[in-house]
């Protein structure tokens, strides 16, 4: 019998293709980057070449997590956020509105499968 307690990393188990392998190691070194006061796009730079797409999925996400760690977490205002990280500040308001977006589809979705609820009314 196994049992697993909340630490336990059971999907540690499951291995990690190399798309997404790139895909972390990725959104880790650009948020390094600023981190270390470099701009958004020049710690996009340091980012292993990827297929377009896994790219711009990349600099999204990347994007994303700076937004919650700097603005929700530390509380930074978006203005001094972007230009912290040299991006026009509609490009962090519109990258915050899918985050939030995001979470609402989200936790719509958590509901529905706790409550055992379709959606059919």
């Amino acid at each position: 019998m196994l049992l697993f307690t909340m630490s336990d990393a059971w999907y540690s188990e499951i291995p990690e293709s190399e798309e997404d392998r790139l895909y972390t190691e990725s959104v880790k070194r650009i948020q390094s980057g600023v981190e270390q006061g470099m701009s958004f796009e020049k710690a996009a730079g340091l980012i292993e070449s990827a297929v377009e797409a896994l790219r711009a999925e990349i600099l999204g996400d990347a994007l994303k997590v700076l937004i919650a760690k700097f603005h929700f977490s530390e509380g930074m205002p978006l203005d001094k956020l972007a230009k912290k990280l040299g991006l026009p500040l509609a490009r962090l308001e519109n990258a915050k509105n899918e985050m939030l977006a995001e979470v609402e589809q989200a936790a719509i979705e958590r509901y529905k499968e706790e409550s055992g609820s379709s959606g059919n009314a």
